[in-house]
Formats: C-alpha cells, structure tokens, sequence
C-alpha cells in the first residue's frame, strides 16, 4: 500500500488540469465486497481503538499485502502496535510500555476499546475481536 501512494503521488504531480477527466456530477455509492483473493485468513483487515492510549477514536483499513506506520515522533505509531498486541490477548509484559492494563486507558476516560477484524474467507461476515 506504500508503494502505491507514492506512485499516485507522482502520478498526479506529473499532470496538469487540462489532461484530467471531468468530475462526474452524480456518483452512485458502491456496496464494498470482501476481496477473497486478497487476504489470507486470520489477516487484519480494520482496527478502531476507542479511548486508547493519545487516541480519543480512530479507525483504519489495512491493505491484503505490506501495511507500514509512519509518522513522526510522538504521534502514536506505537499505540497502535501496542492495540494489536492486546487486541490480540497479547501481554502486557511483552510490551514494556505499562504493567496493567488499565494503564492503557485514555487519560481521564473510564474505560478503552480495541475492535480488531479478521479476514474470514469461510463466510459473509468476518471475525471481529
């Protein structure tokens, strides 16, 4: 997924405005399949985390293949591993951020939430944890 924002990105600062397409003016909302051949089972395919850690509510999608965090220091690349770890009955020992769970409360906050959905190929739906 990497890759492909940086080939976007020089897609569109290699052309000018006269060489794009018009904008449609009606756009139909599309029903979003799962992409069985894509992902592999058990793959992550959306993460939220709700009152976790710096986060006050944040969701993504990860692509089927090379998913990287980046960003600067102190935006919370770390939270986000730390989520998966716990979100997947990690311990908190393996992450010698914090030795109690609540730790990893939203400051202020009563209570935090780790979604992790899994790639299901075996029905409509996916797992979600």
């Amino acid at each position: 997924r990497f890759i492909d924002l940086l080939t976007m990105s020089q897609v569109k600062r290699n052309c000018s405005f006269k060489d794009s397409a018009p904008v449609p003016t009606k756009i139909k909302p599309v029903i979003a399949e799962k992409q069985h051949s894509n992902f592999v089972e058990g793959s992550i395919v959306r993460i939220k985390l709700t009152k976790f850690l710096t986060y006050d509510s944040i969701e993504f999608k990860t692509g089927p293949f090379l998913n990287v965090i980046i960003g600067p220091n102190g935006t919370g690349k770390s939270a986000i591993v730390c989520a998966i770890c716990l979100g997947l009955a990690g311990k908190t020992s393996t992450l010698g951020r914090a030795s109690e769970l609540k730790d990893f409360i939203k400051y202020g906050a009563d209570k935090a939430r780790i979604e992790i959905e899994l790639f299901n190929p075996h029905d409509v739906r996916n797992y979600i944890i």
